[in-house]
Formats: C-alpha cells, structure tokens, sequence
C-alpha cells in the first residue's frame, strides 16, 4: 500500500446547501406540492427499518450486474470475461458526431474491447479517482438515435463516483481503458480515471468500517492545484482510523496514494448512513428536486433509477442500478392485469418513498395531497394534448413532482403502465 499522505492544510470542501432549482410546474400539480414541507410528517422520523434489517434486505437485493466486492473470486475465467464483455451488443443504424456510425468505426470498438482475451484472467485492484462515465465500449465517442439528439447516449451506461472500488477484468487493446465490475455495473472504464492499488486497500473502499456519506445533490471536494473530487448524493467516503476522510488520489505512475483531512462534517456529508425514516427520503428526494434530468449521469446528474437509487443510499438501502434490475430484485405488489379502480386503491395505501414501476421509468411515491397520490421523480417527457384529440411528448428533462394520473407520450396515465409497486421494510 502507497503510504498515506495528509494535505488537510491545502483541501478545501465545497459543499453545504444546495440552491433550489426552479421545478416546472406539471399539470393538476398545485404549487405546494413542491414544497418538501407539505410532505413531511409528525412521525415521519419513525424509523422503518434497522440497520440490521436494511443488511438482510440488501442481501436478498443482488442482481446479474451487483455483486459483493469482498468475496470476488481472484481470477475469473475467458469464458466468463467474453459473455460480460459481449453483453453490450452493438447497434450499426446509430449516429456520432451528427452522422452515421460506419460499419469500420463499430468493428474497430468491438475489436478493441475484445482485444486478446485469455483462459484466465488475474483480477487486479483499483479505486476509481475521479468522476466518470462508465461506458459499454471502450470509448468516450457519445452515440444517438438521431443526429440531434444530446441526451440520450445509448453508450453511456452510468456516472461513477471517485472512491468507488473496481475490480479490473480486462484492458482493451489499445490500453486505455479498464473494463470494470463496480459493487452495481460492469463496463468500460477510462484508464486514467482508476488508481491501482492492492487487495488490502481496496477492501477499505470496497467495505469501509467507518464512513461519511454525501447528503447533497452534488459535493465537491477541492484541494491543491488542480485536485478535486466531484461526489454525487449517496456516496460512501471511507474514513481512516483517525476519522478523517480518506480521497482517492492518483499519482503519476496510477497508483492510489489516499489523501488524508479531516472530515467536513455538514449537511453535505453524514457519518454513516440517515436513519431510514420517510421524512429523510423525502428530504433527500426533494434535494434533487428541479435537477436536470442526466441519462446514465450525464450533465452530472440522474435518470430516473439513479434518482431512487441515490435516494435510497444515503440510508444504506443498494438498489441495483437499473429500473428492471431494481423492480425484480424485491418482492413487492404486482399491478399487472389490474384496473384503473383497482390501481388507485392500491396506491393510495402504499407508504411513502414506494417505488413505482413502468416498463421504462421509476418514480417515488410520495404521498396523498387532498386524496391525490403524488409522486417525485426524474421525468424525460409527459403527454400533453395536441389539440386535435391527441397528445405528444412534451419533453421536461427534469426531477418533478406529478400525480400517478399523469400520461405519458402515447397519452395513457402513468397509473395504468404501472407494473409493479416496491416499499422496502
């Protein structure tokens, strides 16, 4: 292990209160709807479930992309790498740059990523050291649907946060990138972006004793020069047994040398994990509230699963990442094949901070307003009438709040595309 060094005398924190962003305002959403007090409750600081409980839930909770870092076996076989690497199919009729993917450019990534591929491959330790975009190929070329589009990179997969531990399975071709299985995904990662490190140190990102946790949208860490580390809400900084925290820094040579200050305790950052209340879900869900919506993290935010996810982590709750992953991983209440009547009887007895699930989108339950079930999440588009008796995607890019009665694109209520609600307890 790279002896620790401490620059508490030359880090600074930039974190604290967030300025509110200005939430749009949905239909039949009345304006105190977004504010986090009319959803907070006089027992909403119950606890619902103790830490003990939240480790069996998350035990139960692992998924084909979420494993348990601390038990990963030392060496992983070809066959094993090819089918993980060989997950991320590729898409010819797709656009870079403003134009057509050429048929060279997708050979030449699928190539690279495949590289030489042995019978057996020694896992290697690293931390990632700095904020980055988790790729399905090993490239940061962004790919679209259209030529216009901004939003919506189908090779992005997920922002990943500094201190995160990755195992590192392969490296491309070219040597530049490291694909990677995160505590929650596997893919591609930049090579500059992960500090290698050894086993033993590793194990104290991957499953820190003691730790802080980021309660803000965003926490910025700045020190000397040009070192920063850019954390999102739910992430876990390790603490060192002085209790200071401990920041991933990379050395020249791309070994992990962690850096040592003492901790900024505020409202950006928490020892340990929130006690899991709905008052603290909703506090925490609200914090995002008028945030641009970030596909896979872009713009340094979220989509609608990496909302709940975030939301859930800052009490110790790890959703998998994905909406379908995190809607199969728990047993919940099943609202295929029910009725409208059916449907808003149900829901309005489900507690707050239940998540919802569609075929394409996740949202947070967060309560009744005046008998109207309202919910908080990351919204790309909703149905708006047309004039003509019809409706169109009128897109909003942004964490709001609605009720469940709002329609998507093709006109149907979110209601009734539900297919399944989870509460966790």
């Amino acid at each position: 292990m790279k002896k620790r060094f401490l620059l508490a005398t030359l880090v600074s924190v930039v974190c604290g209160a967030q300025l509110a962003l200005a939430a749009t305002l949905l239909p039949n959403t009345p304006p105190e709807c977004n504010n986090v007090q009319t959803w907070l409750k006089a027992n909403g600081d119950t606890v619902i479930a103790t830490p003990a409980r939240i480790k069996a839930m998350n035990k139960t909770m692992l998924s084909d992309t979420m494993c348990d870092l601390t038990t990963y076996p030392t060496t992983i076989s070809g066959s094993t790498l090819s089918k993980y690497i060989n997950h991320y199919e590729m898409n010819y009729d797709q656009y870079v740059n403003g134009s057509s993917l050429s048929r060279s450019t997708a050979d030449a990534l699928l190539a690279d990523a495949k590289g030489t591929i042995p019978a057996s491959t020694t896992v290697r330790y690293g931390v990632v050291s700095a904020r980055s975009d988790l790729r399905s190929f090993p490239t940061l070329l962004r790919a679209f649907d259209s030529p216009g589009d901004v939003n919506f990179d189908n090779w992005q997969e997920t922002a990943v946060d500094p201190g995160e531990a990755a195992l590192i399975l392969h490296q491309n071709a070219k040597g530049n990138f490291y694909f990677v299985q995160l505590k929650s995904y596997r893919g591609w990662l930049p090579a500059n972006k992960v500090a290698l490190t050894d086993r033993k140190t590793f194990l104290e990102f991957a499953d820190p004793k003691d730790f802080g946790v980021v309660t803000e949208k965003l926490l910025t860490v700045s020190g000397a020069g040009s070192s920063s580390w850019l954390y999102q809400m739910g992430s876990k900084i390790p603490l060192s047994p002085k209790g200071r925290v401990l920041l991933p820094f990379r050395s020249s040579s791309g070994q992990l040398s962690p850096v040592e200050m003492p901790a900024p305790w505020n409202e950006g950052l928490h020892k340990g994990y929130l006690p899991y209340t709905s008052n603290n879900l909703v506090t925490m869900a609200f914090k995002h509230l008028g945030a641009p919506y970030g596909w896979g993290g872009m713009h340094n935010s979220v989509d609608c699963s990496a909302f709940a996810q975030d939301v859930y982590k800052t009490m110790g709750i790890e959703l998998p990442r994905n909406g379908d992953e995190q809607e199969n991983a728990w047993h919940g209440t099943n609202l295929k094949g029910l009725g409208w009547n059916d449907r808003d009887k149900i829901i309005k007895t489900l507690p707050t901070g239940t998540l919802f699930f569609t075929p394409y989108h996740v949202m947070i339950y967060l309560g009744l307003y005046k008998n109207r079930p309202y919910m908080i999440h990351a919204l790309g588009s909703y149905g708006a009438p047309d004039g003509n008796g019809g409706f169109y995607k009128n897109r909003i890019l942004q964490v709001v709040v609605s009720d469940v009665y709002l329609r998507g694109g093709s006109g149907t209520s979110l209601m009734m595309q539900m297919t399944k609600a989870n509460s966790y307890k």
